[in-house]
């Protein structure tokens, strides 16, 4: 109990009346008379005022009068003090005075109410604002500027001097609010799970720890998560009963499977979603649509919160046709090196590689894919040195992987180009150092052009010999090909030389190679 020092007067008899207060009234049949001892005490003079909270007796004394000695002698005969009982926990009395025209001054006297009587604040909610519905506790909802109030059970209310307010920590004993009301900013509480808290000040200046309220309040504003679609943006695929799924997953809430939607080209599907994997599929019964296939993914939580994402992918299951012509569709070639003319078609994809071959099997070529181009230069034909009826081979695959049938077209081949022989060069295993070589041709007035191992094509050359000298100790390459100017304008193209060049192969070794070659051949011999 708080008290403000007499003036004037001793402060013994202050405090003498005080323990007379604090004795009395630990007896509720006579609170009536302590209210009549407090209002003689003032009028007595022995004190100005009465006012406080003290929680750890039994009773609350909230407020008093304050009485200016003056005018003439004082007495309680002057006074009128009438109480009334305030339910079970308190009384509350009027002082009037005749002699000073009426209604002097209030007096309140709380007895010790019941443990479960003692909050002075209660009933904490939350509404979306003001005006709005109430947001139910410990539920997912979408607002997060809410407005907490709470009211205020102790008379006189002005006994509550403020409130600290906080969120998911204890409050700072740091008056926030004098209102019975708080209003969140804008937008300004994240997602996720928390919890306010309010706690009153006294005027007495004490904060009432058991009395702190709390509101768990949950906060979705974040739409769901769509991610790892399948099939994915732009995919090609040759299979039309693919399936199409998403990792689809809400962190908060959690989906609303009845309002989420898939579509496929603008018709709703009926997926299955597992919402442990978080993984959402739809597998088709009947074949997808040929060509481009639109998905469309409206994901909703629990609270509304929604995304769309869309995507496409390509059904591709059939495969590329078209044609070839050999030399435009010549009839015959005097080259056995010849232009390989393309025409393809391809409605959903288009064309990705061809594949060409010489003999139709298409062994090792399904493994050489030439980029498409309508126009292939100088394929070289099959037994480009023996003349006779020639024949090429090709296959088409678009961008989904489907290869298309055999297209073919055949044209003769009548040589005009020279045939290349070497008519002498070094030893197949030698320990020299030089080689040389002499080679000729098949018609008169060709020329030569030869190169070594990795070497390039030397000039074109009349001389048919090849002398090489300081060589290493390793296998070695010599390859010769010879070349005639059919159309007379001065240079040798790839259609006017031999399309087989000649090649030889040696080998040149250490000092001593061929003694420790002969005496192994020797020993297997035996």
């Amino acid at each position: 109990m708080k008290k403000r020092e007499p003036r004037g007067k001793p402060v013994i008899l202050k405090k003498m009346a005080g323990f007379l207060f604090v004795y009395l009234t630990r007896n509720k049949s006579l609170c009536i008379l302590i209210g009549y001892i407090f209002i003689s005490l003032y009028f007595a003079g022995l004190t100005e005022g009465l006012y406080g909270l003290e929680t750890s007796s039994n009773f609350y004394i909230i407020d008093s009068i304050s009485f200016m000695q003056g005018g003439g002698p004082l007495s309680s005969a002057n006074f009128v003090a009438d109480f009334t009982t305030m339910g079970d926990i308190g009384f509350s009395g009027e002082v009037t005075s005749p002699k000073f025209g009426g209604l002097v001054g209030q007096v309140y006297l709380f007895l010790s109410p019941p443990e479960q009587l003692r909050w002075l604040i209660s009933n904490l909610q939350a509404k979306t604002d003001i005006l709005g519905p109430l947001i139910p506790e410990a539920t997912w909802q979408k607002d997060n500027d809410p407005y907490f109030y709470w009211q205020i059970d102790v008379v006189p209310f002005e006994l509550i001097g403020g409130f600290s307010i906080s969120l998911d920590t204890l409050p700072d004993l740091t008056v926030d609010t004098t209102q019975t009301s708080y209003e969140f900013s804008p937008d300004s509480i994240p997602s996720g799970k928390h919890t306010f808290y309010v706690l009153p000040y006294t005027s007495g200046k004490a904060w009432e720890q058991r009395n702190l309220l709390s509101f768990e309040i949950w906060v979705d504003t974040e739409p769901p998560i769509i991610s790892q679609l399948q099939p994915s943006t732009g995919f090609i695929t040759t299979d039309n009963h693919i399936p199409i799924s998403s990792l689809l997953y809400d962190a908060h809430s959690g989906i609303d499977k009845v309002a989420t939607t898939l579509t496929l080209n603008n018709q709703t599907l009926l997926f299955d979603y597992d919402a442990q994997k978080q993984a959402l599929t739809y597998k088709p019964d009947a074949p997808l649509s040929e060509g481009d296939n639109t998905v469309l993914l409206k994901a909703v939580d629990a609270v509304g919160n929604s995304v769309v994402n869309g995507w496409n992918f390509i059904v591709d299951t059939q495969p590329p046709t078209g044609s070839i012509l050999i030399n435009a569709g010549e009839a015959v070639t005097h080259s056995a090196y010849v232009s390989i003319n393309i025409e393809t078609q391809d409605s959903t994809t288009g064309i990705k590689n061809i594949y060409l071959s010489n003999d139709g099997v298409f062994d090792t070529e399904l493994n050489q894919p030439l980029a498409y181009s309508p126009l292939i230069s100088n394929w070289l034909l099959n037994a480009p040195d023996i003349n006779g009826a020639k024949t090429v081979y090709v296959k088409f695959e678009d961008f989904a992987g489907n290869i298309s049938g055999t297209y073919k077209d055949s044209i003769e081949l009548e040589l005009r180009t020279p045939d290349t022989r070497i008519i002498s060069g070094p030893a197949t295993v030698t320990e020299s150092e030089d080689a040389n070589f002499i080679y000729e041709d098949s018609k008169a007035g060709c020329l030569f052009s030869y190169k070594l191992d990795g070497l390039d094509w030397s000039d074109w050359q009349s001389s048919n010999k090849a002398d090489f000298s300081g060589l290493t100790t390793a296998n070695h390459y010599f390859y010769v090909k010879s070349g005639l100017d059919l159309n007379g304008d001065g240079k040798i193209t790839i259609d006017e030389e031999d399309p087989t060049p000649a090649q030889w192969v040696w080998t040149i070794g250490p000092k001593g190679y061929l003694e420790k070659l002969r005496q192994r051949i020797l020993f297997w011999r035996r």
